[in-house]
């Protein structure tokens, strides 16, 4: 997802800019989570929508404290991978997930590297 976006963050550029510059670097982190977002595809950008008012929602009730809204954000994320495993955990023990595909592959040899 997006990875090249993300890769090409500064961390030092951006911790400078929200100490030095708040509302800079607030315009501009929801630039780049917009625009993270917009290169996703239809229903996986529709979740990424739900899930950054999520986020925003957190962070608006953690104003006080940027560690408090990390913590909350953290604990949300947990609680949403929880669900998950949930969710397959139970599909697993009525049979409800599909079988893994088997598989076939042709092996190409590489030719050995000749001795120097």
């Amino acid at each position: 997802m997006s990875g090249h976006l993300i890769g090409k963050i500064d961390f030092e550029h951006w911790a400078t800019l929200a100490s030095s510059d708040p509302q800079k670097f607030e315009e501009l982190r929801k630039n780049k989570i917009s625009d993270v977002i917009n290169e996703a595809s239809g229903q996986r950008q529709k979740r990424l929508l739900g899930l950054q008012w999520q986020i925003d929602a957190v962070r608006d009730q953690h104003k006080e404290s940027s560690v408090a809204a990390c913590l909350a954000i953290s604990e949300l994320m947990w609680e949403t991978f929880q669900q998950l495993a949930d969710v397959l955990q139970s599909q697993a023990e009525s049979g409800l997930t599909a079988p893994i595909p088997e598989v076939q592959a042709n092996i190409i040899a590489f030719p050995e590297k000749p001795n120097t």
